[in-house]
């Protein structure tokens, strides 16, 4: 594995410049589920053995597979994560032991401030979460959700749920 592999992509000037001029065009939820579905239909079409269209899914079924699937790369994703919370500079063997309770160092990592690790380590920390969030868009691709719905649904149930607490304690 190439260490802090993803941090390096925040140095490339010319990308940023595109994603900032992308960023002003309307909803960002609505257009990182565009360009997740983008990157699924390219899948789709170059590897078809294993990547299924999200428009395709039609039956509870395929839309159950397709989210397990989902899932299995998110639980990926999540370790490679806890993994990167211990500073993947210092060599991935090293950071895992950020999750890792029977590692020597189990504790002294644990007890890093997450400012204290370096700018590379905290960025690929983030990449890593990032790289779970595409797996979580392909769960509201397989709905057919837009960011409308997302928003509407969250708003709703982040409302309940302030009641619920507010209501019982």
């Amino acid at each position: 594995m190439e260490y802090n592999s993803c941090a390096k992509l925040i140095k490339d000037k010319d990308a940023l410049k595109d994603i900032e001029s992308l960023s002003t065009n309307g909803s960002l939820l609505q257009q990182m589920l565009d360009m997740q579905k983008n990157l699924q239909s390219e899948l789709a079409t170059r590897l078809p053995k294993y990547n299924q269209h999200p428009d395709d899914l039609e039956t509870v079924g395929d839309i159950l597979d397709w989210n397990r699937a989902q899932n299995d790369a998110i639980d990926d994703e999540r370790r490679e994560f806890y993994t990167s919370l211990g500073g993947m500079s210092n060599g991935e063997k090293a950071a895992s032991a950020a999750w890792k309770r029977w590692k020597a160092n189990h504790d002294e990592v644990r007890n890093t401030k997450f400012s204290d690790l370096s700018e590379e380590d905290r960025l690929e920390v983030m990449f890593e979460l990032i790289d779970e969030w595409h797996f979580v868009l392909n769960k509201f691709l397989s709905l057919g959700m837009s960011g409308q719905d997302i928003f509407t649904l969250y708003a709703l149930k982040n409302r309940e749920n302030f009641n619920r607490y507010q209501n019982n304690y």
